[in-house]
């Protein structure tokens, strides 16, 4: 293999041999063009690419002399060339003579590990400057990118090396970045993902760890004190599971049955055994246990802890999860009756008064089932509340059928001509009327139009922008939106971005004109009911 250096460069050149960092390029000064094609210039920035060919000749002992010269004359650089050839260990240090002997090359290699400074005229008599020395941790970050990368993607992975390098030399914190801990370049595309390789990590040592400790497990199998460690296990075992089956057995009663409140009764009709008071809601993926079920006379039990409970806790989370176990015992066991009636009602107005629709909802489905089946209830009250919650979803197909489904006697009961009177002022757009309504609303019809009552609030304030030009006292939207105090007023217009101004010593007004826009983009979030009852 020829290497052919000129006279002028080769002190410099050689130098710096030992350098797999930021060199210069090898300058081609020969008259020879034959001998010296070996050396491709580096005349750019970033990693230069000097193309050795296979000649199969060695190195003559006049450039050998030239080059031992030189590497004695550096000792601080005598470590071997960084390249793709040949990567000798750590701390082994070659002389280039010696390297050019080991090396042996077949094919035409790029090294793609020098970066070289832009093309300058050699002069001779100039002092070598030595440039900084890679550390060892930047040598195996280099290597195991080269390794991580394919050959697809080596040309990219260069100029990414390239960039990081020189980014680093030029601020001066070559030795100061942790190499070990940086990331590889993005090139390199065949390094695992994070995932795979943390699993892979913690699989290997959770099979090391377990091979380590498997002769001692099987060695010390048989002692005397794993056996009584054994023997006590399986005894509080033992014990555990006869405490439990007592404990089971205790809160089961014989099974009675109540062929007249179940609904068809036949040979398959579950009847319960669970003496519990108290059980958590769970939905059944499976044919029910009659050891999980409560029977009717427990149930009335339950039912009564519960109303005592949420008078003297009101815990609605805990209560909403007791009446669904409690409406799902009655239901696995198909009873109807007036009780099942009673735990519907009640379950319904509980999640009135906490704003539950979506609960409510439930409620009253199964209640209008359960009145057409003759039970005895509150089937007016509820049929009111129905009304005002089909005005709340806006649902006008039920609402209609509603009116035609009911009888004169439904008609003239006070709460049901009451939601008919809302209805009716909703339709003809009598916010006036409405509002009187909602003040009087009976039973609890008041926490289901709380929940349209804002809706209605900014319709009519609409109006009212149109009606009354150019201001309108405060106290006068108070009272005809049926705000209970000024204060409430004020803050239901300031969530509209409306403000008021100060007309006289103490009246307070606002620009109907200016606040126009603002209520009509109020209406926005009301443009939609999901099935439940929630607005979004």
């Amino acid at each position: 293999m020829d290497l052919d250096v000129s006279n002028q460069g080769a002190a410099h050149a050689h130098a710096h041999l030992g350098q797999p960092a930021l060199g210069l390029g090898l300058a081609d000064n020969s008259s020879d063009s034959s001998t010296s094609t070996a050396i491709t210039k580096g005349v750019s920035h970033g990693v230069s690419n000097i193309n050795l060919l296979e000649s199969g000749a060695d190195i003559s002992k006049a450039s050998a002399n030239a080059v031992n010269d030189s590497w004695r004359a550096n000792p601080v650089d005598r470590k071997p060339l960084y390249s793709a050839v040949q990567i000798p260990k750590k701390g082994k240090t070659l002389s280039p003579a010696k390297y050019a002997s080991e090396t042996t090359i077949s094919k035409p290699i790029t090294i793609a590990n020098r970066v070289s400074k832009p093309k300058t005229k050699t002069n001779p008599n100039a002092k070598t400057i030595a440039e900084p020395e890679w550390p060892d941790s930047l040598r195996d970050f280099v290597e195991r990118s080269f390794k991580a990368c394919s050959t697809r993607a080596r040309p990219a992975l260069e100029k990414q090396l390239q960039q990081i390098i020189a980014s680093a030399t030029n601020n001066k914190k070559l030795n100061t970045i942790d190499w070990d801990a940086r990331p590889l370049p993005k090139a390199c595309d065949l390094v695992p993902s994070s995932k795979k390789a943390i699993k892979g990590l913690a699989f290997s040592a959770k099979r090391s760890s377990g091979s380590a400790g498997l002769s001692n497990s099987f060695e010390d199998f048989d002692s005397a004190e794993r056996k009584a460690r054994r023997l006590l296990r399986f005894q509080q075992e033992a014990e555990a599971a006869k405490r439990a089956a007592a404990e089971a057995a205790a809160m089961q009663v014989s099974p009675t049955h109540h062929k007249d409140h179940v609904h068809e009764w036949d040979a398959d009709t579950i009847v319960g055994t669970c003496a519990r008071l108290e059980k958590s809601y769970l939905r059944l993926t499976s044919a029910p246990d009659p050891s999980q079920v409560r029977p009717l006379p427990i149930l009335h039990k339950t039912l009564d802890l519960l109303k005592r409970k949420w008078l003297e806790e009101s815990n609605y989370t805990y209560i909403c999860d007791q009446f669904k176990s409690l409406r799902q015992d009655l239901t696995v066991q198909r009873i109807t009756n007036d009780f099942t009636v009673e735990v519907y009602e009640l379950h319904a107005r509980i999640a009135l008064e906490t704003n539950d629709l979506g609960e409510y909802n439930q409620c009253q489905t199964q209640l209008k089932q359960l009145y057409s089946m003759g039970l005895s209830g509150h089937s007016m009250e509820f049929l009111a509340y129905r009304i005002l919650y089909f005005l709340y979803t806006r649902n006008k197909a039920d609402i209609v059928a509603a009116l035609a489904a009911m009888t004169p006697d439904e008609k003239v009961d006070s709460a049901v001509q009451h939601a008919l009177l809302v209805r009716k002022a909703m339709a003809q757009g009598n916010y006036h009327a409405f509002f009187k309504l909602y003040i009087n609303a009976p039973n609890m019809g008041g926490y289901l139009m709380d929940n349209f009552v804002d809706r209605e609030r900014c319709i009519a304030l609409q109006k009212m922008c149109k009606a009354f030009r150019p201001k309108l006292e405060l106290s006068v939207i108070t009272k005809e939106l049926a705000f209970e105090d000024v204060e409430f007023c004020v803050k239901f217009l300031t969530s509209l971005n409306i403000t008021t101004t100060v007309e006289g010593e103490h009246l307070e007004a606002i620009d109907m004109k200016a606040a126009y826009p603002h209520a009509v983009a109020a209406m926005q979030k009301y443009n939609k009911v999901d099935i439940k009852g929630q607005i979004y």
